[in-house]
């Protein structure tokens, strides 16, 4: 039975490419693909929701009529229908009915196509898999349109590894007895929506709720956002196919959190010419203008509120209020070229809205529910490491984030430690480790030190000769160095070769002396070591340092959020400019602590990460980060390969963590490590393998942990030896994922 699913899965995949090279072959254009699919889907949804007796049937009768006609008509109908439609979907449908307009597409290729997909029995057939259907076909496009480059990370997410993380977030929420219809979830990184569907499918699955209730769920409860406009598009059509989510889609880059404000200089300098630049817009002889400019000046009051703060709400009416102030006027500037060098150099800045507009002004607006942040984040954002394009360098965006604008002691280098010593213990540096030498009760030398013969001072040097019967008289400090070497047959000194009194010893040799004992030595730099960490640690409080910890800075911006309690610092040095710690940053790195921004206190994020981030040295800081701001509650590791059909052979995992301001030090994580995941890992393909899946004993392990008991009925029986009463350790795979889970078909 499951067999068959996969297989009908695979069949699906090669039946949608098919179609898709017969387009290209035979018409040298696939962007018919897209609203033909269009309205099949529309028409197969009208079949569907009048309960017909044989959807598939009746579609096909339908679709022996196909014409350029009734593939306009369908598109014009999903618009009526829509009457708030999403900007997206708007521009989805006319790219459509472009693509099918008579000089692209006369009605003899239309026939053409219409004979091919009638012919197409698995086509139609996949079908009854909706979710499938629809994701497997904007993958399709999306693979051979460009849109998701594989050199900035960007990989459809495989649907068992979907299934996985929704059933695992799912039964957490039930060990809880949450209302899950109610559970507000966001995808950043959305795609075509697939995480989103299957959510909402597993909670008709579970929960037995109507058409209505699921509609209910995607319109008020289900967001996502793609940083490309066609994906996004797509997924517009994917929430409107499946619920009524559409609106909630959104086109924007899910990094660029604080938007205008991180100009904070720039934004200064506007509210202080804005008067005397509105009079001038004032000139304009435009309708438009005349009925805008009254609008501006009432928002330019509210906004001279904010003039030489540096520290400002994004709950405000006032930060709100210059958010559609500045949006105003670039339509404005777009519109007519006004000539305000600011306002220019503002426009040029912005490529999308950011997530705070997004949030604050829309999405609030309309469902006040997430006002505080999501309940849950799932997602999967551009992972791996290496390139460029799998970097963030610009420092508009990095500035927005504590891992490059705060630092981790563990990171500090010997450079920024002796600036951070000047600053915070008021001490010259030599005087610093002289001190912090005699406190470690530094009398001998020890080899562990690797203090060189050529490293002591010349007074010790010769002390050193001497004891070895070495003379000295009219000798260079390097005749010196190369007898002791010769002599002794090694170039550093030993355990209590020589006593020290750090007293008397030279600054020279305490600082090489201090870089040996107080720094370790860190992929070839020098890094604070454990009694250095400590004393910084004890005078500032804490482990991480801030910007001002070390540096002079001209300005700051502290942005709050009363909503979340969320709040960051922003530091400018004389010419404007972020001053940061990490002048580049990995893109899933810095989305980690951005998933953070978007749900509330108490809230999940369940998010792919290569394995690298869980387990790399120079990624220490990383972990740490997460641990100081949340919880983490599971890790699931997959093999090498598992992302192979997307693309990528990168070892990956997912990871759910929950955002706490105060998190326990000391807890227990829950590990699983499947070597099956359902499919091939070693064909590019990655063709159907349901004899062999771990992915079910994840999910039931993950359950009796939880304390939701075993998900088959003979390992319910808690005197049961799981060994004994487990399918999987039978067969290699388990029934209950089998038959309910990945056979959800609705």
């Amino acid at each position: 039975m499951s067999a068959h699913s996969n297989n009908a899965q695979s069949s699906l995949i090669i039946e949608i490419q098919k179609v898709h090279d017969f387009l290209y072959k035979e018409l040298n254009d696939t962007k018919i693909l897209l609203p033909l699919m269009l309205t099949v889907l529309d028409k197969y949804k009208e079949k569907k929701s009048n309960e017909s007796e044989d959807p598939i049937v009746e579609l096909k009768k339908d679709l022996e009529k196909l014409d350029r006609r009734m593939m306009e008509q369908t598109l014009q109908k999903i618009k009526r229908e829509h009457s708030n439609i999403n900007p997206l979907l708007e521009r989805l449908i006319n790219e459509s009915l472009n693509a099918i307009s008579p000089e692209r597409l006369p009605e003899a290729k239309i026939e053409r196509v219409k004979q091919r997909l009638l012919r197409a029995d698995k086509f139609f057939e996949g079908l009854e898999r909706e979710e499938d259907f629809i994701g497997l076909l904007f993958e399709t496009l999306a693979a051979h349109s460009g849109v998701f480059d594989k050199k900035e990370g960007r990989f459809f997410t495989p649907k068992n590894i979907i299934l996985t993380v929704v059933e695992m977030i799912g039964s957490i929420f039930e060990a809880k007895d949450v209302d899950v219809t109610k559970v507000s979830v966001c995808d950043p990184c959305c795609g075509s929506g697939r995480y989103l569907v299957h959510w909402a499918n597993r909670i008709k699955r579970e929960y037995e709720i109507s058409d209505m209730e699921l509609k209910k769920v995607y319109s008020d409860n289900l967001f996502g956002i793609d940083i490309s406009p066609e994906v996004a598009s797509w997924a517009t059509w994917n929430m409107i196919f499946h619920g009524d989510g559409a609106t909630n889609i959104e086109n924007a880059d899910s990094l660029n959190w604080y938007g205008f404000l991180v100009h904070w200089n720039l934004i200064q300098k506007l509210l202080e010419e804005l008067p005397s630049e509105l009079q001038k817009i004032k000139r304009i002889r435009q309708r438009d203008v005349g009925e805008a400019i009254n609008e501006l000046k009432e928002m330019a009051q509210i906004v001279d509120d904010l003039k030489e703060k540096n520290e400002i709400d994004l709950e405000s009416e006032e930060v709100k209020t210059l958010f559609r102030l500045l949006d105003k006027l670039i339509s404005l500037h777009h519109k007519y070229n006004i000539k305000w060098p600011t306002l220019e150099e503002l426009s040029k800045r912005r490529d999308f809205k950011s997530i705070s507009e997004i949030v604050k002004l829309k999405w609030v607006k309309e469902h006040p529910h997430i006002k505080n942040g999501f309940d849950l984040i799932i997602t999967n954002p551009p992972f791996g490491r290496g390139s460029q394009d799998l970097m963030v360098t610009d420092p508009y965006i990095l500035c927005q984030y504590k891992l490059a604008t705060e630092l981790w002691l563990g990171d500090i280098s010997k450079e920024l430690a002796e600036k951070l010593i000047e600053k915070q213990f008021e001490m010259d540096v030599v005087d610093f480790y002289r001190k912090s030498l005699k406190e470690l009760k530094i009398r001998e030398t020890r080899e562990e030190y690797e203090i060189k013969f050529n490293d002591l001072p010349s007074k010790l040097l010769k002390r050193l000769a001497q004891k070895h019967g070495i003379p000295t008289k009219g000798k260079s400090k390097k005749e010196i160095v190369d007898a002791l070497k010769d002599k002794l047959n090694r170039e550093i000194l030993i355990d209590g070769e020589l006593s020290l009194s750090i007293d008397s010893l030279p600054d020279s040799f305490i600082k090489k002396l201090a870089s040996r004992i107080l720094y370790d030595k860190v992929g070839g730099k020098s890094k604070v070591g454990e009694f250095l960490y400590s004393k910084i640690q004890e005078k500032l409080g804490r482990e991480w340092i801030t910007v001002e910890d070390v540096y002079d800075y001209s300005t700051k911006l502290t942005i709050k959020d009363s909503a979340t309690g969320d709040e960051h610092t922003i530091y400018y040095n004389e010419d404007g400019e972020p001053i940061l710690f990490k002048e580049a940053l990995p893109k899933q790195v810095v989305f980690l602590e951005e998933f953070l921004r978007f749900v509330k206190e108490g809230g999940y994020v369940f998010t792919v990460v290569d394995t690298g981030v869980l387990s790399n040295s120079e990624d220490e800081y990383v972990r740490r980060f997460l641990y100081r701001n949340s919880r983490i509650h599971a890790i699931v590791e997959f093999p090498h390969n598992a992302f192979k059909a997307a693309g990528t052979g990168v070892k990956t995992a997912v990871i759910l963590y929950q955002k706490l301001r105060n998190p326990p030090e000391d807890y227990e994580i829950f590990g699983a490590l499947p070597q099956h995941l359902g499919y091939v890992l070693n064909k590019q393909d990655t063709p159907p393998d349901p004899d062999h899946n771990d992915l079910g004993k994840v999910l039931c392990d993950w359950r009796f942990y939880l304390g939701l008991g075993r998900m088959c009925e003979p390992c319910k029986d808690p005197n049961s030896k799981i060994e004994e009463c487990c399918d999987w350790y039978k067969k290699g795979y388990c029934p209950v994922w089998r038959e309910k889970i990945e056979r959800a078909d609705l």
